[in-house]
């Protein structure tokens, strides 16, 4: 086929990946019809196919941008294969905020079932996990990771002072309120010194945060965005949610009519089923109908 020569050639300098393969398909699909379009229009063969192939462009610049999304994806499952080890300041402070966080279980354990009433070992507890809070976030943030660099370490420990302040103030509402016969003006009392406070800096931080994300993942992002948007535009294509549409009716007046009949012929104990064939049958025509088909 001489749409398929000419395709060959010009991908002769590429590396035959699964992409590239399915790139010339599409391309020789497309260069078939449209020759075939100019002879029904009165072109000679010869004339169509160099006219079609004229038309194409340059499709080398699009196969380029194709490798490098292959790059860029063989790339980015390397380095979330490759595991970033733990710092030793980190793997401490992961330890220290460990240890503190199962005292204070073991403090609020052993206030309860040794029957105690006092508040104190409740509060102890809660400064406990909110500085164990503080330490996991600050120690997290400042570790680089497969797929993000480290954060500052100011900024880094700016997130872990609004998660201690945050899960403080939380924790001491909760046990204030408990403790003071469900008085709500304690809780609330707490709330406005901290919880609010570190709402609005955690806010802050938020609204002033920088990307952190290696080259390859934004390269993985931009990539599976282009697929979300490409399948849905596929989804309000007209032709296509004409024909979901028309066959989604048919299916289910039959559904209904198969229910009614069952229903009289068995009872109502086994013609709902016909209800859960018809859905799953509907969620193939989804996929087989929506489904871009490269």
């Amino acid at each position: 086929m001489r749409e398929r020569v000419y395709v060959d050639r010009l991908f002769a300098d590429y590396e035959d990946t699964p992409e590239i393969r399915d790139f010339k398909e599409e391309i020789i699909s497309n260069l078939n019809e449209r020759v075939k379009e100019l002879i029904s229009n009165g072109c000679d063969e010869e004339k169509a196919f160099d006219k079609a192939a004229a038309e194409l462009g340059d499709i080398t610049a699009i196969a380029d941008d194709v490798g490098r999304k292959k790059r860029n994806e063989a790339i980015g499952q390397m380095y979330m294969r490759a595991k970033v080890p733990l710092t030793k300041k980190t793997a401490a402070g992961v330890t220290l905020a460990s240890g503190l966080l199962l005292l204070g279980a073991g403090l609020t354990l052993i206030n309860i079932f040794g029957e105690g009433g006092s508040a104190r070992p409740y509060y102890v507890s809660v400064v406990l996990a909110a500085v164990a809070c503080g330490l996991y976030a600050y120690f997290g943030l400042a570790q680089e990771t497969a797929a993000h660099y480290p954060m500052k370490k100011g900024r880094a420990l700016a997130y872990g002072g609004v998660c201690l302040i945050g899960f403080l103030g939380t924790g001491l509402a909760i046990v204030s309120f408990l403790f003071s016969g469900f008085e709500i003006s304690a809780a609330l009392g707490i709330k406005m010194a901290l919880i609010l406070p570190a709402i609005c800096c955690l806010i802050f931080l938020l609204a002033t945060e920088t990307k952190r994300q290696k080259p390859w993942l934004k390269a993985m992002v931009e990539h599976e965005i282009e697929n979300s948007i490409q399948f849905h535009t596929d989804m309000v294509d007209p032709v296509k949610a004409a024909k979901f549409g028309v066959a989604s009716g048919g299916l289910w007046i039959l559904a209904i009519a198969v229910f009614i009949t069952l229903g009289f012929a068995f009872g109502l104990q086994y013609s709902w089923l016909v209800f859960i064939f018809t859905l799953a049958i509907q969620v193939f025509m989804t996929a087989t109908i929506f489904v871009r088909n490269k």
